[in-house]
């Protein structure tokens, strides 16, 4: 099957798992800390089939909407999101991991899966470096 990582990253953070994984699950206030989501929200709870819905703000590119089915949940651990397509997936996975420091490690891993794969080349920039605004802005809140 054909497989596209988007990102594989690890951006650390001065809180701990807890706090970061506290931190990341409070969608409304994902457009409060992070200069790339105009609008987010969660309908039906941080459980698996739950639809996360957010807006993606890019400087010089116009909002685009994204919805996604929460895929699992795993607290103070692991969250994971996607959307499946008859012909392809793409998944977006958050990891908590502590750093035996005190601080947590947030693992970011996002890939495509499958024939329609190919249709995501010319997006593959622009969803690393949501990903990676994203990650940065999120450590900064600690």
């Amino acid at each position: 099957m054909l497989k596209r990582y988007f990102i594989d990253d690890v951006t650390d953070t001065a809180a701990s798992r807890r706090q970061a994984f506290s931190l990341f699950t409070r969608v409304e206030d994902w457009p409060d800390w992070c200069s790339v989501v105009r609008y987010a929200r969660l309908f039906g709870g941080w459980r698996p089939g739950a639809t996360l819905l957010f807006v993606i703000d890019l400087p010089g590119l116009p909002p685009a909407p994204v919805a996604v089915k929460v895929l699992e949940v795993v607290e103070n651990e692991r969250i994971s999101w996607g959307l499946s397509l008859p012909l392809a997936r793409i998944q977006h996975r958050f990891s908590f991991i502590d750093d035996d420091e005190g601080g947590c490690r947030l693992h970011q891993e996002e890939w495509s899966e499958g024939a329609l794969t190919l249709l995501t080349l010319p997006f593959g920039k622009l969803i690393h470096r949501f990903d990676r605004r994203f990650a940065a802005e999120f450590a900064a809140m600690f």
